[in-house]
């Protein structure tokens, strides 16, 4: 039985007095998509598009082509990114990306989008891994090396998703989408990041986890070919979030209390929430414990579904394109990932 009564660590004070902020974001979404139903014909499914949409919140996914690797999207975003402030990969200090499986176990996808991206600088390039939440782990790090002195941290975000997961259980097979998106990071005089708080929860460990190819292995040891390359792209297990919603509730609570207790905002100065939109549900349930009307908030999942670590970035990318991102503006963004382990920050415009 889970422990529903779970203690959230207390924040401590961050001794921060070299800034950054977000220099500039940009993304890139497939343009290949494919709708519930292509999925329902291709795969023979006993389901109907409509209750898809209705269970999970998903019509509609971009996906890459089958020659087309992690890195291959994570460098158009990141030129992208790159581009909008007129920087060049040497002029990074910092290299981070977050992905599902990436283009190999090792080396690490950031060294092959350091390659991709033609840096003749060896600045540092790694991997931060963690799913869902592996976006906002990177902004608090990289926060922090500039605040011990770097210049300018790209991260990179996302991916490719929807290739190796199962198209049998509906839960998976509708939800994930591939996308990534660029945040450049850099030096600022003025004070961004207003708060941060993260954490993790092992009880809830086996609610969504990818398995590795040793498990592969093990659990094909008594299996023809066919039956063992089913499980090469069935590799994400979920269960039923349900089974955690008490606790995704004391979760928001948690985080965001004490992201408003840091800076000192109350929840009414918070002028946009941006979500990782697992699916359409944990959003709503989301905004709900925060007393959040769904205007205060941006969603893509219907026509992108669940892009991982590429969702708040996503988010964030379309809010600057279409103005619901201002100057001035508190946005806080929280996170639900695999673990259980989340978290969120307060960002200033």
């Amino acid at each position: 039985m889970k422990n529903t009564h779970y203690f959230f660590p207390n924040p401590k004070r961050k001794n921060i007095s070299r800034y950054c902020e977000i220099k500039s974001v940009a993304s890139c979404v497939p343009e290949k998509t494919l709708c519930n139903d292509d999925i329902i014909n291709r795969y023979a499914l006993p389901f109907k598009s409509s209750a898809i949409i209705k269970s999970i919140g998903v019509e509609l996914r971009h996906v890459a082509h089958d020659h087309e690797s992690d890195s291959d999207l994570l460098k158009i975003a990141a030129d992208k990114c790159l581009k909008q402030c007129q920087l060049k990969p040497d002029d990074l200090s910092r290299l981070i990306v977050n992905k599902f499986y990436g283009d190999n176990l090792l080396p690490m996808t950031a060294s092959i989008l350091q390659r991709k991206l033609e840096s003749t600088t060896a600045f540092h390039a790694f991997d931060i891994d963690g799913g869902i939440s592996s976006f906002l782990h990177s902004v608090d790090v990289a926060s922090r090396f500039i605040s011990t002195g770097d210049d300018y941290i790209l991260i990179a975000s996302g991916g490719i998703s929807n290739r190796l997961v199962s198209k049998n259980d509906p839960r998976i097979a509708f939800l994930f989408g591939d996308a990534a998106a660029s945040v450049l990071l850099g030096y600022s005089k003025e004070q961004h990041i207003l708060a941060s708080y993260f954490y993790s929860n092992y009880e809830y460990y086996e609610q969504a986890t990818a398995i590795t190819p040793l498990t592969i292995v093990d659990m094909g040891q008594d299996l023809n070919l066919e039956e063992q390359m089913s499980h090469i792209f069935d590799t994400y297990k979920m269960g039923s979030w349900k089974d955690a919603e008490d606790f995704y509730r004391q979760a928001v609570n948690a985080v965001s209390q004490n992201l408003l207790l840091e800076c000192g905002l109350k929840i009414e100065d918070i002028d946009l929430v941006l979500v990782t939109e697992n699916n359409r549900r944990i959003w709503e349930l989301t905004l709900e414990v925060l007393g959040i009307p769904e205007e205060k908030s941006i969603t893509l999942l219907r026509d992108h579904g669940n892009t991982m670590s590429a969702m708040l970035p996503l988010l964030m990318d379309h809010g600057y394109k279409t103005g619901r991102i201002q100057k001035g503006m508190n946005i806080m963004l929280i996170s639900h990932g695999e673990g259980l382990s989340g978290g969120g920050l307060i960002y200033k415009v």
